[in-house]
């Protein structure tokens, strides 16, 4: 497995899409802090400070940058194999294809830590640069926590989405679409069940984010929900699902190579014109 790991990683340190989520994390403090200087001032925080930076930062994190990021290069993963037609190469190795699955999705977990280290870097940059008070190691330490705990625990809910649209052939832009539907829909569970058990919700509270203070819920979350919200896919319209740690392995022992349709290709055969007789 070690090795498997290796080798995607050096894979993807190559290739041109993370830059996808490189830019997509850079943007997002700088998004959230735009959007006060362009809102009416009746509606500004005038309190805007660092503390509040990091947690619009997680919030569109969780909610639209990581989940599109994640589905994407998770599925290029996957589908670059087929696409290339490098599949029956790898096949060759005494690898099995669920295991070989099992080590994009390591690196893609160990990818999203990264980009919350780095989302936490372009952050604290953001908000020095604009000048926003109230920046210490305590909240360094405590927010910047929470936003690489939100990145871990959003790879966790985007695995199934990983496996699906990675196995279909061009079909991962399409499927970190779909992802940043289902996480935008945070925006609107407030209350109930769905506060804590939505996947991508729950992904928040387990991170220790306060959904109270942030999104405006009536009501407290509850971590044991939560934790059954991680444990459960998300679907719309949201609902219970099975288990999400037991779809995603049941995907990858499921999962199968694809058929080379390239390589039934029959070479076609030009029929010469026949000679002519010579009356």
């Amino acid at each position: 497995m070690w090795s498997i790991l290796k080798g995607e990683w050096r894979k993807l340190r190559r290739c041109q899409i993370l830059l996808v989520g490189i830019v997509a994390l850079a943007l997002c403090p700088v998004v959230q802090y735009g959007t006060q200087l362009i809102i009416n001032p009746e509606m500004r925080d005038q309190n805007f400070d660092f503390v509040k930076l990091f947690a619009n930062v997680i919030w569109g994190n969780t909610q639209i940058f990581l989940p599109i990021s994640l589905v994407m290069i998770g599925g290029w993963l996957i589908d670059r194999e087929n696409t290339n037609d490098t599949m029956k190469n790898l096949l060759t190795v005494p690898v099995s294809y669920p295991k070989l699955l099992g080590g994009k999705l390591i690196v893609t977990i160990f990818l999203s830590i990264l980009f919350g280290i780095y989302s936490v870097a372009i952050t604290v940059l953001t908000g020095t640069l604009a000048g926003l008070d109230g920046f210490s190691a305590d909240v360094l330490l405590r927010q910047g926590a929470q936003v690489v705990a939100a990145a871990f625990n959003t790879s966790l809910v985007c695995m199934p989405m990983i496996l699906i649209f990675g196995q279909m052939r061009g079909a991962y832009l399409g499927g970190s679409l779909l992802t940043f539907f289902l996480g935008y829909c945070i925006l609107f569970f407030k209350s109930g069940f769905l506060l804590s058990a939505y996947p991508f919700s729950a992904a928040l509270i387990l991170a220790g984010f306060d959904m109270q203070e942030y999104n405006g819920a009536t009501q407290a979350p509850s971590v044991l929900l939560a934790v059954a919200g991680i444990a459960a896919g998300g679907g719309f319209p949201p609902r219970p699902q099975p288990a999400l740690l037991v779809l995603t392995m049941a995907i990858l022992l499921l999962s199968r190579p694809s058929k080379k349709a390239g390589n039934n290709k029959k070479k076609k055969v030009k029929k010469g014109r026949g000679r002519r007789r010579v009356g």
